[in-house]
């Protein structure tokens, strides 16, 4: 990689953290910056197993480090939100409309259900739910649950969430090649704990 674009995602990386640790509720238990610094990973891995191209990767990194900042604005109508919070950042950092439109398009394609339409848009639609491939996934649902019923007013009993979490993984779909079969696997196996649980 070379010296701008290391130099880029150093910014990028920087203004998001910032961002989320100063402007961002307090009540994001799953939507913080934890969650966007594992998305990160996720799209740094699944570009790497996909075989993107240097340039193609900025771009999803891009799109990674991005993508939930419209949180710090508003909840409902986030992705509108980070989607021009990401166009102003890096407008001002240089990147060419082309490629500040192909993360922008990235971070659209995050809205839930998601709806991804080219390659790179596959691989931040997979990084976004990473998580549910991950063997402390039920972390992450519980934060999610907390933060739902902080900010959305939606109570669950742990029953109804259970439930509701495994319908949620058994319709979602991985996009990329190496979604489907890896991180695909290692979902079904949150998907049998959840089973297990709902007994």
């Amino acid at each position: 990689m070379d010296g701008a674009v290391e130099n880029l995602l150093t910014r990028v990386k920087y203004f998001a953290e910032e961002r989320l640790k100063n402007r961002l509720s307090q009540k994001m238990y799953f939507h913080n910056l934890e969650h966007t610094l594992l998305v990160v990973d996720g799209a740094e891995s699944i570009s790497r197993q996909v075989g993107l191209s240097e340039t193609d990767r900025l771009v999803v990194l891009l799109a990674a480090f991005l993508h939930d900042l419209g949180y710090t604005e508003k909840y409902i109508g986030h992705e509108e939100a980070s989607a021009a919070i990401a166009a102003d950042f890096l407008l001002a950092n240089g990147l060419n409309q082309e490629r500040i439109e192909l993360v922008r398009g990235c971070i659209m394609a995050t809205r839930f259900p998601q709806n991804p339409k080219n390659e790179l848009e596959m691989v931040i639609c997979d990084a976004d739910f990473y998580h549910f491939s991950l063997n402390d996934y039920q972390d992450y649902a519980d934060r999610l649950k907390a933060e739902w019923e902080e900010n959305l007013g939606l109570v669950y009993t742990d029953m109804a969430w259970n439930i509701l979490n495994l319908e949620m993984l058994r319709r979602h779909e991985y996009f990329t090649s190496y979604g489907k079969k890896t991180l695909q696997e290692k979902k079904m196996l949150n998907i049998e704990k959840l089973i297990n649980r709902i007994g």
